[in-house]
């Protein structure tokens, strides 16, 4: 077990190699003690894990929260986060993409949009 500290030093180091666009300091002002947990838990505990670098890891969050459906402002923020991290479009689009069988038409086609929307912002 580590100490809360070292705790949110990974959680801060990982979110600032993405980009910090899934929580950071802004997050965390916004959700009080919510944000704590998600930033500490999330990002802290499960992403910093030994077994998939963040390219694979964030394909696979991008792809669960697709699925999950209603998720599109964290749908946005991973994108953003697959972005700092350098992959194309293409491989996000794919992602996405991977889930219509299972998700079904409408969550993917609400992913693509918010795809769609951070292109033309990038443009």
């Amino acid at each position: 077990m580590t100490d809360d500290g070292s705790r949110r030093e990974r959680a801060m180091a990982r979110l600032a190699e993405l980009g910090d666009e899934p929580g950071g300091e802004e997050f965390l002002a916004r959700m009080g003690v919510l944000g704590d947990w998600v930033v500490d838990f999330a990002f802290g505990d499960v992403h910093t894990r030994p077994g998939l670098d963040a390219r694979e890891r964030e394909l696979i969050i991008v792809a669960v929260l697709t699925t999950l459906g209603s998720s599109d402002p964290q749908v946005r923020a991973h994108i953003r986060a697959l972005r700092a991290i350098e992959v194309p479009w293409n491989e996000i689009e794919e992602a996405i993409l991977q889930t219509t069988p299972y998700a079904g038409i409408p969550r993917a086609v609400n992913a693509i949009k918010v795809l769609r929307d951070e292109q033309e912002a990038s443009a």
